[in-house]
Protein backbone atom coordinates (compact mmCIF):
# COMPACT_ATOMS: atom_id res chain seq x y z
CA UNK A 1 0.00 0.00 0.00
CA UNK A 2 1.56 3.26 -1.24
CA UNK A 3 0.72 6.63 0.90
CA UNK A 4 1.87 9.78 1.25
CA UNK A 5 2.35 12.63 3.83
CA UNK A 6 1.19 16.02 3.71
CA UNK A 7 2.16 18.90 6.64
CA UNK A 8 -1.62 19.00 8.35
CA UNK A 9 -3.30 22.06 7.32
CA UNK A 10 -6.38 23.48 9.20
CA UNK A 11 -8.59 22.52 5.98
CA UNK A 12 -8.32 19.23 7.25
CA UNK A 13 -10.25 19.73 9.85
CA UNK A 14 -13.98 18.69 8.49
CA UNK A 15 -11.71 15.01 7.59
CA UNK A 16 -11.02 15.35 11.06
CA UNK A 17 -14.27 16.02 12.73
CA UNK A 18 -15.46 12.63 10.92
CA UNK A 19 -13.05 10.36 13.72
CA UNK A 20 -11.94 12.34 16.40
CA UNK A 21 -15.67 11.82 18.58
CA UNK A 22 -16.05 7.92 17.11
CA UNK A 23 -14.91 5.55 20.23
CA UNK A 24 -14.51 2.77 17.80
CA UNK A 25 -11.78 5.10 15.98
CA UNK A 26 -9.87 6.86 19.12
CA UNK A 27 -11.22 4.87 22.22
CA UNK A 28 -7.68 3.34 22.02
CA UNK A 29 -6.05 6.74 23.10
CA UNK A 30 -5.23 7.80 26.87
CA UNK A 31 -6.38 11.19 25.89
CA UNK A 32 -10.10 10.15 24.81
CA UNK A 33 -12.66 10.78 27.40
CA UNK A 34 -16.00 10.47 25.32
CA UNK A 35 -17.16 14.22 25.54
CA UNK A 36 -17.72 15.39 22.24
CA UNK A 37 -15.47 18.09 20.93
CA UNK A 38 -16.74 20.72 18.71
CA UNK A 39 -15.26 21.93 14.76
CA UNK A 40 -14.64 24.89 16.46
CA UNK A 41 -12.45 23.52 19.47
CA UNK A 42 -10.59 21.00 16.99
CA UNK A 43 -9.86 23.79 14.38
CA UNK A 44 -8.10 25.88 17.17
CA UNK A 45 -6.07 22.54 18.37
CA UNK A 46 -5.54 22.33 14.63
CA UNK A 47 -4.07 26.15 14.06
CA UNK A 48 -1.25 25.24 17.53
CA UNK A 49 -0.26 22.29 15.50
CA UNK A 50 0.21 24.01 11.95
CA UNK A 51 2.26 26.79 13.80
CA UNK A 52 4.18 24.15 15.41
CA UNK A 53 5.12 22.46 12.47
CA UNK A 54 6.41 25.83 11.21
CA UNK A 55 8.27 26.29 13.71
CA UNK A 56 11.80 24.14 13.10
CA UNK A 57 12.51 23.97 16.85
CA UNK A 58 8.83 23.11 16.80
CA UNK A 59 7.87 19.91 19.32
CA UNK A 60 4.87 19.03 17.04
CA UNK A 61 5.00 17.38 13.48
CA UNK A 62 1.58 16.12 12.55
CA UNK A 63 0.80 15.08 8.98
CA UNK A 64 -2.15 14.02 7.01
CA UNK A 65 -2.11 10.76 4.94
CA UNK A 66 -3.35 10.46 1.88
CA UNK A 67 -3.33 7.58 -0.05
CA UNK A 68 -1.06 7.72 -2.93
CA UNK A 69 -2.56 7.29 -6.07
CA UNK A 70 -6.03 9.23 -5.28
CA UNK A 71 -4.92 11.96 -2.77
CA UNK A 72 -8.32 9.96 -0.65
CA UNK A 73 -7.59 11.64 3.29
CA UNK A 74 -7.03 8.00 5.36
CA UNK A 75 -6.00 10.15 8.21
CA UNK A 76 -3.41 11.26 10.40
CA UNK A 77 0.53 10.66 12.00
CA UNK A 78 2.53 12.28 14.12
CA UNK A 79 5.75 12.83 16.06
CA UNK A 80 4.53 15.12 19.38
CA UNK A 81 6.23 15.26 22.51
CA UNK A 82 9.57 16.09 20.39
CA UNK A 83 12.32 17.24 23.20
CA UNK A 84 15.28 18.56 20.89
CA UNK A 85 18.03 18.46 23.26
CA UNK A 86 17.83 14.78 23.79
CA UNK A 87 16.21 14.27 19.91
CA UNK A 88 13.59 11.98 21.25
CA UNK A 89 10.22 12.19 20.30
CA UNK A 90 6.32 10.17 20.71
CA UNK A 91 4.64 8.71 17.41
CA UNK A 92 0.64 8.60 16.89
CA UNK A 93 -1.22 7.51 14.47
CA UNK A 94 -5.21 7.52 13.48
CA UNK A 95 -6.73 5.59 10.34
CA UNK A 96 -10.01 7.72 9.87
CA UNK A 97 -12.36 5.46 8.24
CA UNK A 98 -12.89 1.62 10.27
CA UNK A 99 -13.35 0.31 6.38
CA UNK A 100 -9.45 1.67 5.96
CA UNK A 101 -8.17 -0.27 8.87
CA UNK A 102 -6.22 -3.88 8.41
CA UNK A 103 -5.34 -2.41 4.90
CA UNK A 104 -1.39 -1.60 4.62
CA UNK A 105 -2.33 2.05 5.17
CA UNK A 106 -1.52 2.35 8.89
CA UNK A 107 1.61 0.37 7.86
CA UNK A 108 3.20 2.69 5.16
CA UNK A 109 2.20 5.45 7.29
CA UNK A 110 4.31 4.74 10.37
CA UNK A 111 7.22 3.66 8.07
CA UNK A 112 6.95 7.41 6.28
CA UNK A 113 6.74 8.98 9.32
CA UNK A 114 9.99 6.77 10.98
CA UNK A 115 12.05 7.65 8.39
CA UNK A 116 10.93 11.52 8.22
CA UNK A 117 11.65 11.44 11.98
CA UNK A 118 15.26 10.07 11.34
CA UNK A 119 16.26 11.27 7.82
CA UNK A 120 14.50 14.81 8.40
CA UNK A 121 13.90 15.56 11.94
CA UNK A 122 16.97 13.91 12.70
CA UNK A 123 15.53 12.21 16.01
CA UNK A 124 17.69 9.44 17.61
CA UNK A 125 14.45 7.86 19.71
CA UNK A 126 11.02 7.25 18.86
CA UNK A 127 8.42 5.80 20.92
CA UNK A 128 4.59 4.98 21.23
CA UNK A 129 2.53 4.08 24.33
CA UNK A 130 -0.55 2.11 23.77
CA UNK A 131 -3.20 -0.03 26.04
CA UNK A 132 -1.79 -3.37 26.62
CA UNK A 133 -4.51 -5.13 25.01
CA UNK A 134 -4.41 -2.97 21.67
CA UNK A 135 -3.48 -5.79 19.45
CA UNK A 136 -3.01 -3.10 16.61
CA UNK A 137 -0.87 -0.74 17.68
CA UNK A 138 1.21 -4.05 19.10
CA UNK A 139 1.53 -5.84 15.80
CA UNK A 140 2.53 -2.67 14.20
CA UNK A 141 5.47 -1.70 16.60
CA UNK A 142 6.42 -5.97 16.12
CA UNK A 143 6.31 -4.43 12.25
CA UNK A 144 8.50 -1.67 12.67
CA UNK A 145 10.92 -3.32 14.89
CA UNK A 146 9.70 -1.40 18.49
CA UNK A 147 11.02 -2.87 21.54
CA UNK A 148 9.00 -2.80 24.80
CA UNK A 149 10.89 -0.44 27.19
CA UNK A 150 7.94 -1.12 30.21
CA UNK A 151 4.51 -0.99 30.96
CA UNK A 152 2.50 1.56 33.19
CA UNK A 153 0.14 -0.34 35.05
CA UNK A 154 -3.14 1.28 35.88
CA UNK A 155 -2.15 4.50 33.78
CA UNK A 156 -5.44 5.49 32.32
CA UNK A 157 -9.05 5.33 33.53
CA UNK A 158 -11.67 4.82 30.39
CA UNK A 159 -14.97 3.53 30.83
CA UNK A 160 -15.02 2.91 34.48
CA UNK A 161 -11.70 0.78 34.59
CA UNK A 162 -7.72 1.22 34.93
CA UNK A 163 -5.58 0.35 31.74
CA UNK A 164 -2.37 -0.73 31.63
CA UNK A 165 -0.21 1.14 28.73
CA UNK A 166 2.74 -0.56 26.95
CA UNK A 167 5.78 2.15 26.16
CA UNK A 168 7.70 0.85 23.15
CA UNK A 169 10.40 2.92 21.18
CA UNK A 170 12.98 2.65 18.24
CA UNK A 171 16.36 3.70 18.38
CA UNK A 172 17.54 5.34 15.08
CA UNK A 173 20.64 2.82 14.73
CA UNK A 174 17.71 -0.24 15.28
CA UNK A 175 15.67 1.73 12.55
CA UNK A 176 19.37 1.84 10.28
CA UNK A 177 20.32 -1.81 11.17
CA UNK A 178 16.77 -3.49 9.31
CA UNK A 179 16.72 -4.43 5.89
CA UNK A 180 15.59 -1.99 3.81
Amino acid sequence: MSVTLRPLAETDVDHVMTWVNDPAVVGNFGWFTGKPITREAELGYLGKLVAQHRDPAGAERVYSVLEADSGRYLGQVGLHQIHRPSRVGRLSIIIAAKADHGKGHGTAAMRALVAEAFDTEKLHKLWMMFYRTNQRTRALANKLGFIDEGVLREEYLYQGAYHDMVRTALLEREYRAQPR
